[in-house]
């Protein structure tokens, strides 16, 4: 595995722990279909979240959360379309999240 897919997936898990610990059901992880993926779909009282999640150990590239543009974006909405059609869920409220992750070490700190 590398270093930077260990990364992603050791903050998916991180986002999942907490979203759980908020009182959030995970449903699935890395949900894949032909249009895209989704890294952790969730329920919350009557709504069901779709979550982006990005890890970073740098700002050099931007902000976490701006890596998810208007194309990850609609990628996101069709895969979101795709779910909620296949697990009988067309009828109920939905919301996007995007988990942003930042990982400061500091070495030689003192």
């Amino acid at each position: 595995m590398t270093d930077k897919k260990l990364l992603g997936t050791g903050g998916e898990n991180f986002a999942a722990a907490v979203l759980y610990a908020q009182g959030y059901d995970i449903l699935q992880r890395n949900f894949r279909c032909r249009i895209g993926e989704i890294d952790i779909v969730c329920r919350k009282d009557d709504c069901i979240f779709f979550v982006e999640v990005k890890t970073r150990t740098s700002l050099i590239g931007g902000r976490p959360a701006e890596a998810v543009d208007l194309r990850k974006q609609r990628r996101m909405r069709g895969v979101a379309r795709y779910y909620l059609m296949t697990h009988g869920l067309a009828d109920c409220r939905v919301s996007f999240q995007v988990f942003e992750i930042m990982i400061n070490q500091i070495r030689d700190a003192f």
